[in-house]
């Protein structure tokens, strides 16, 4: 490159080496920042593993990528560099373009929609910067179904508003159970 030099001044100055961040950001092959969520729709089986893709190209703000469940204020934070989420990994540990992750061990409670999200480091700490057009996932397979209903406690019920064991009821007698379920 090229080095300035001011003959009453000795000093020399390497543009590259001195003002990277300057002839990087203005130079015309700058790249626009993407982040890229190409699928739209995947299904998955209980128990398999799910694999949700995200990439970023170009020049990206310093913050992380995080990986989000829903939307708005109810949104559950899915996986991120720090923490511990033990069915979530990163598909390439260490990539600075690759954020893909897996669930593992899938479940019906997994379904939802996911959204890959760019974060940028603010001075009150990380502000979303822009997320991916989402990812809905289905899972199909076995669902758990809750316990049967039980007259609780076993045996009880009323005859005219009256506790009664059911070994006493005639089948002329109207009998009212309340079931409750404990899930």
């Amino acid at each position: 490159m090229h080095n300035i030099r001011n003959n009453n001044n000795p000093l020399s100055l390497s543009l590259t080496k001195t003002f990277p961040c300057c002839l990087c950001a203005a130079g015309a092959g700058a790249q626009e920042f993407q982040l890229l969520q190409p699928q739209g729709a995947v299904s998955v089986s209980a128990g398999e593993t799910l694999t949700l893709i995200c990439s970023v190209t170009g020049l990206a703000p310093v913050g992380p990528v995080r990986w989000f469940k829903g939307s708005g204020s109810g949104r559950q934070l899915v996986y991120t560099e720090v923490g511990s989420f033990p069915r979530v990994t990163r598909a390439l540990n260490g990539s600075d373009t690759d954020f893909t992750i897996r669930i593992n061990d899938t479940r019906p409670e997994d379904a939802g929609i996911y959204r890959c999200v760019k974060f940028k480091r603010g001075l009150g700490g990380d502000e979303e910067f822009t997320s991916g057009a989402g990812t809905v996932v289905s899972v199909s397979g076995e669902c758990e179904l809750p316990p049967a209903p039980r007259p609780s406690p076993p045996g009880a019920g009323t005859l005219d508003g009256r506790g009664i064991n059911p070994a006493q009821t005639l089948p002329a007698h109207s009998v009212s159970y309340s079931c409750s379920c404990n899930m």
